[in-house]
């Protein structure tokens, strides 16, 4: 009927008002742009940083396996994009960040006290340097000499207190190992998929050969490369925002 239509002047702000429904509708039935985004990460740079990356995770752990006496047993590798936090990325420039992480488990039949000066012997790493150190402790934290003052007191401090479970750090690694007087070191655990987001090189038998290095040689030990370094170094790779994005 002609008296239920609308006027030209309630058409067109219905149609004014619509508008931002299906801007917001539009934009949230749209698909970010993954693929175009992942396929920043696979180019000549990109790989050619990812295989820098692995160099380093591969050289600490032929360094570490060429101690005597030690012995390495499995590496998991898990090459991950993220979607960077504030932590990692404070401005919000970057779009993805690429970081190859990497755990490697060795076993030995030393006592720790000597597998730590051979370790330090054999400048596996840069322990405790890099890092905050306290003024008011005798050594470095993460150092090995601050692990070996810990077995020469027993664990204490001089006023009988507990001394943190020592372990070696080093920028972006840390190596610990199992505790007589805590927890041992689990064994891996299976990955469960890879995505083209993250893959993982894995050993399906990865546990059962750590189980079987402990009952063998007695002590597991676990080589953790984290694979970012904060803000000046979220990882091996990174994609910035486009200009329209940044700010959003």
């Amino acid at each position: 009927m002609a008296g239920d239509r609308p006027s030209a002047t309630e058409f067109i702000l219905g149609t004014l008002l619509s508008v931002p429904g299906r801007i917001a509708d539009a934009t949230i039935r749209r698909p970010p742009p993954y693929r175009r985004v992942l396929a920043r990460t696979r180019t000549p740079e990109a790989e050619a940083a990812r295989a820098a990356e692995r160099a380093v995770v591969d050289g600490l752990a032929a360094r570490l396996g060429a101690v005597d006496g030690l012995i390495h047993v499995v590496t998991q590798v898990d090459d991950r994009r993220i979607t960077p936090g504030p932590g990692l990325d404070p401005g919000r420039r970057l779009e993805l960040v690429c970081q190859l992480a990497a755990t490697a488990y060795f076993a030995t039949a030393l006592d720790v006290p000597e597998l730590l000066r051979r370790i330090g012997a054999a400048e596996v790493a840069d322990w405790g340097g890099g890092l905050y150190q306290d003024p008011r402790l005798p050594h470095p934290r993460g150092s090995v000499a601050e692990a070996l003052a810990y077995y020469r007191s027993n664990g204490r401090h001089p006023d009988g207190s507990p001394r943190d479970s020592p372990r070696l750090y080093a920028l972006g690694t840390t190596l610990i190992w199992d505790d007589p007087a805590g927890l041992p070191i689990p064994e891996p655990t299976p990955t469960m998929f890879n995505s083209a987001i993250t893959q993982y090189a894995d050993d399906p038998d990865a546990a059962a050969r750590v189980a079987d290095a402990r009952a063998e040689h007695g002590l597991i030990l676990r080589l953790e490369h984290s694979g970012a370094g904060g803000p000046q170094r979220p990882g091996y790779f990174t994609v910035p925002r486009s200009r329209r994005r940044r700010g959003h």
